[in-house]
């Protein structure tokens, strides 16, 4: 029989002990490791058995490999798994540090992009954390054109649950959005542009729905786009006297960083021209970048030059260098612009952005500028083939 003493200890500890394995009953822990890779995503998903906040994980990347820390989450056990069909991620590692913290390493074979989020359970399936890793550049090959068609991508800013600009900033209903005054322009573009039987339009969207950036800047690759016109309407609650277009390239220094990234990924990458197709050497990311650069120059020139043709010649601000890390502008060999047609938080453009008349205006000289630089390439293959 126990004791006074012993006895008493066991009633007073009992119900501490009951806490404690409810506790542990109740934290999640990580069950498994799965993966699926293709050349444009690697998404790797750990099973748990129960919900996961996105608040309890810290994250730290540190060289080509990411860090995780789940706090209030366990391990069944240390897993380490190596991905072989992964062209981005190397191999992921589960650590246990303790019953109520663990670690997960994901060693990528370059520093690329990740997105974490929860799935709640569906079916069989438990609770799931995700880590989906992207690649900054697509390893995409351009086939060489049996018809001497240009092809353009036009690109309306924001979408679906990305509204972009609004008016009155900050309304839970705003009267106007960026994302339906791009759209509009936009489709105007490629009415004029689709009256030219040599151009061949693309649209990375053609109604309200959301395309990350990654993903418009993967339409102009997949097509081999000549060009590639990316269109929106600024805000600047601080300055309501801006107001304009202005046609936006991508900067010496944004291209600088595309050109090192570019070299990372220089053997997945190929490039073509009207008569061939090449694999990118150093040299070749280095020339690619350069060329890009000036023709994405001349393509903002020819537009800014047909926007004064066709629009009040005052509107127009001319070009302007984009600093920011704008993906779609610092792809090399895919000349591109940004267009920003005005700005919302300006009364004056704001009661002109939303009339289809200004609006055709707009798309009208954007088309003709397209078609004026597309037609100085066609000059230039002429006379090589000439030549």
């Amino acid at each position: 029989m126990l004791g006074r003493r012993e006895a008493l200890k066991l009633l007073l500890t009992s119900p501490l002990l009951l806490v404690g394995e409810a506790v542990a009953r109740s934290r999640p822990v990580i069950l498994r490791v799965r993966y699926s890779a293709t050349r444009e995503r690697t998404r790797i998903v750990l099973d748990c058995t129960g919900k996961v906040e996105r608040s309890w994980i810290k994250e730290h990347f540190s060289g080509n490999t990411l860090w995780l820390t789940f706090k209030g989450v366990g391990a069944s056990r240390r897993m380490a798994r190596l991905l072989r069909r992964s062209p981005l991620v190397r191999e992921v590692e589960v650590i246990p540090v303790t019953h109520t913290k663990t670690r997960v390493k994901v060693v990528m074979r370059e520093p690329h992009k990740f997105k974490i989020f929860g799935l709640r359970p569906c079916g069989r399936r438990p609770f799931r954390v995700v880590i989906d890793v992207f690649p900054d550049y697509l390893p995409i090959e351009c086939a060489v054109r049996k018809v001497p068609q240009r092809i353009v991508v036009i690109d309306p800013g924001h979408g679906g649950k990305d509204p972009g600009a609004v008016w009155p900033i900050g309304s839970k209903h705003p009267r106007i959005e960026e994302k339906w005054i791009t759209l509009a322009i936009a489709l105007k573009v490629r009415k004029y542009l689709s009256r030219n039987p040599n151009i061949k339009v693309v649209m990375t969207r053609t109604r309200d729905v959301y395309v990350p950036l990654l993903k418009r800047a993967e339409i102009a690759a997949k097509v081999c786009a000549d060009a590639f016109v990316s269109i929106h309407a600024d805000s600047m609650p601080n300055y309501p006297n801006w107001s304009g277009v202005t046609v936006f390239k991508a900067s010496p220094a944004l291209f600088a960083k595309a050109q090192q990234m570019a070299r990372k990924v220089a053997k997945n990458v190929r490039m073509c021209s009207d008569t061939m197709c090449w694999s990118i050497s150093p040299l070749l990311i280095n020339l690619s970048t350069t060329v890009t650069f000036a023709e994405s120059a001349k393509l903002a020139r020819a537009i800014v030059e047909s926007l004064k043709a066709h629009v009040n010649d005052e509107l127009i601000n001319g070009i302007k260098d984009m600093r920011r890390n704008i993906v779609v502008l610092k792809t090399p060999g895919r000349p591109a612009v940004l267009i920003e047609s005005g700005f919302i938080t300006n009364p004056l453009d704001r009661k002109r952005l939303v009339e289809p008349w200004y609006q055709d205006e707009i798309a009208r000289g954007i088309a003709r500028g397209i078609e004026h630089y597309l037609d100085s390439l066609n000059a230039v293959a002429y006379l090589e083939r000439r030549r």
